[in-house]
């Protein structure tokens, strides 16, 4: 059985709010996109500590967890030893609490940081086909995440071919002689460049109401060759000016990775 609490290190009598602190704390630092290079490992970390959140925030769930903790329910349940949520329950349980999925959301999106549809798929259900809607309350305040409700999509059959290590190591061989042979024959140094030099900029624009509003804007941006879309999420309230760092999304060079730079800028942008 996890242990919870150990994950995100806090003790077993912890307040709520300490929970929340940790994890927001946690999340921000294993945010994949926070770590550039890094991205299958930090995904896995992320994913604990989302499934622990998941559950220690959630008070009825930290309840059973609990108890069963205590041994009041051993050997009860199935394969959990008696704590009947799977990781899979856990994180549909976290997308169909709007409270808490909205808190995450905003939390994220403050930092620049994505959280979008593509990405909860990839990261929390291995990108299976899994379809997240919307819907609106009763009370017909916004929208809310409602992941109960997500459909499974038997993605298309590609076969692929997974290169062996050994073609791996004569990739890597043949392009070190080509740059050494480049650098003798025609004096090309290949010199890396500052991490700050690969920072990219772009001017966010955005109407009015986006801006009132806030929500998701979608970001069109050209990297290494290739065309780029990012949907950003947008504080209600964004002023002009406003800067949103996307860590590890500008420019490349060999293993280093700049940082994407959007400057908002509001005016009508129909009119344009």
């Amino acid at each position: 059985m996890k242990d919870y609490y150990e994950i995100l290190g806090v003790p077993e009598d912890c307040p709520d709010a300490d929970i929340r602190k940790a994890f927001r704390k946690l999340a921000f630092r294993y945010h994949p996109d926070t770590n550039p290079g890094n991205e299958k490992w930090a995904e896995e970390k992320f994913k604990a500590i989302n499934e622990a959140y998941g559950v220690l925030g959630d008070k009825a769930k930290r309840r059973q967890y609990d108890a069963v903790r205590k041994g009041q329910f051993a050997g009860a349940g199935y394969g959990t030893g008696g704590f009947q949520y799977s990781q899979q329950d856990i994180f549909n349980g976290i997308f169909a609490n709007r409270a808490m999925f909205d808190e995450m959301n905003r939390m994220f999106a403050q930092a620049g940081l994505r959280f979008d549809q593509d990405f909860l798929n990839r990261v929390f259900f291995a990108g299976r086909g899994f379809n997240f809607q919307f819907f609106t309350s009763p009370g017909g305040a916004g929208k809310g995440f409602y992941g109960s409700q997500a459909t499974y999509q038997q993605p298309p059959y590609v076969p692929t071919r997974k290169p062996g290590w050994m073609e791996r190591l004569l990739a890597r061989i043949v392009t070190r002689v080509a740059k050494s042979v480049l650098n003798r024959l025609l004096n090309v140094q290949y010199e890396a460049l500052p991490r700050h030099q690969l920072d990219h900029h772009v001017t966010l624009e955005i109407t009015p109401a986006e801006a009132t509003a806030g929500g998701e804007k979608r970001v069109t941006y050209k990297r290494g060759g290739q065309v780029k879309n990012l949907m950003v999420k947008l504080p209600s309230g964004v002023k002009t000016g406003t800067r949103i760092r996307l860590r590890g999304m500008g420019m490349t060079a060999g293993k280093k990775s700049g940082d994407l730079y959007l400057h908002v800028q509001i005016g009508d942008v129909s009119s344009s």
